[in-house]
């Protein structure tokens, strides 16, 4: 079959899932409230600071993070109709206005976080003997900006240069919480303080029932431990060994803990120490350190150790469970790495646009309405199981899968009557899916 290759005059959009989006942005009266505030010089009937915000949302919630990919939909009226827009800023103009906002406009932004955040009825909780919590996951990942003079740019731990920004994410599901950019060489736990306060801030104000904190060994700090007690909150942080002997807790282990041998040769040691001080400090109130001491005399391939090789592992917690459920509850903090790479792989926001810092703080914020905003859509979308042309036996649909399936959804845009209408393909499976979240957003 050969085909004849013409172009018509029908308005079709290879991006109709951008009505999902804008009715999400749309809404955030926080974001709106920007078109009151000052950046820069910008002069009166260019595109509202909320055009440019949403805009630049849009595009990541596209997987495009480059400023030049606004050209693509300059003349796309579906994009402009979709987040309200009076016109589609082009790529000068967006570089320009996000320069001049900048870091400025990061408050008003995570706020809008939290109201889109307010939309979300299930985050998913982790279940225990004791009690159900929502976990709420924070840690740095390195983003690698190698080869790039970008401002802000070092060596990160990864012995890449680039950035590190600080993530938090609630729930089982993968929503981010907040996010704060930092420069590749910033230690972990620098103004790790103020950032896990003003999260603090979010969850109460999302009203989270039992939340649960859970942080690498860079936390381990009296300071957040002291932070974590006065408001109230459960916490799981891995503990830094330091100095401390690993033929000790040993010791220990055999002495207090419960032993298993998984196989021969292998012995694990768990259980909870009372008696241990954080850094020695006697202010605090119940903190216990969990432990999960390896023993291992034979390798897996049975051959004997002439000396045995030993692994600690620490923690310290309020929580009441046992030391084996602590222990799982910490490793499930695992899942948070496949968050980062959807923010990295999926929406693509790894080697940043922009050369100034602050834009890039920006950016991240705004990749951060992205990637809840398709979280919200995904999620809500395995609600409607009886109009989904595929079932998923997942507990949540990775971002990739739902730009894809819902939001790269050719539509006809089309004028009748006063009213625009937009029509989908006689053949497209996820119509019904598409149009029922539509109406649920609206």
């Amino acid at each position: 079959m050969i085909y004849k290759i013409e172009q018509g005059n029908d308005e079709l959009s290879s991006a109709g899932g951008l009505p999902l989006i804008g009715k999400l942005l749309n809404a955030l009266k926080n974001l709106k409230a920007t078109d009151n505030m000052q950046f820069g010089k910008t002069k009166k009937g260019n595109v509202s600071h909320s055009g440019i915000l949403k805009s630049m949302a849009a595009l990541l919630s596209l997987g495009k993070t480059d400023f030049a990919n606004i050209k693509l939909y300059r003349n796309d009226k579906v994009f402009k109709e979709s987040l309200d827009l009076k016109k589609v800023p082009s790529q000068e103009r967006l570089r320009q206005r996000l320069d001049e906002m900048g870091d400025k406009a990061c408050v008003p932004v995570g706020a809008s976080n939290i109201e889109l955040l307010k939309k979300v009825e299930d985050f998913g909780k982790e279940k225990t003997s004791i009690c159900e919590y929502i976990p709420c996951d924070f840690d740095v990942s390195p983003f690698d900006n190698s080869g790039s003079h970008k401002e802000g740019v070092s060596l990160t731990y990864k012995k890449k240069d680039g950035f590190a920004p600080m993530l938090g994410y609630v729930g089982n599901f993968g929503y981010m919480l907040d996010c704060e950019f930092r420069e590749g060489s910033q230690h972990s736990n620098k103004g790790a303080y103020e950032f896990f306060s003003s999260c603090l801030d979010g969850i109460e104000e999302l009203g989270l029932e039992n939340p649960l904190i859970r942080l690498d060994s860079a936390h381990d700090d009296a300071k957040i431990i002291k932070l974590f007690q006065d408001r109230g909150a459960r916490f799981l942080i891995k503990r830094n060994l330091r100095k401390e002997s690993q033929e000790q807790w040993l010791a220990l282990a055999k002495r207090v803990g419960k032993c298993k041998s998984p196989r021969d040769g292998k012995k694990v040691y768990t259980g909870i120490a009372s008696h241990i001080k954080v850094a020695g400090r006697e202010d605090l109130g119940p903190v216990f350190a969990v432990f999960e001491v390896i023993e291992r005399t034979m390798d897996k391939d049975g051959q004997i150790l002439l000396i045995p090789n030993l692994e600690v592992n620490t923690w310290w917690t309020n929580l009441p469970e046992e030391a084996d459920e602590i222990i799982q509850l910490y490793h499930n903090h695992g899942t948070s790495e496949q968050y980062h790479s959807e923010l990295k792989s999926d929406i693509g926001l790894e080697r940043m646009p922009s050369d100034k810092f602050s834009t890039n703080a920006l950016i991240l914020k705004l990749a951060m309405l992205a990637f809840n905003a398709l979280r919200i859509i995904g999620q809500s979308s395995m609600e409607l199981e009886e109009l989904l042309p595929v079932k998923f036996n997942v507990a949540r649909r990775r971002l990739k899968t739902v730009i894809q399936d819902l939001i790269y959804i050719a539509c006809k845009r089309v004028t009748h009557g006063g009213y625009e209408l937009l029509k989908f393909g006689r053949n497209c499976p996820w119509f019904w899916g598409y149009r029922q979240l539509y109406l649920n957003f609206s």
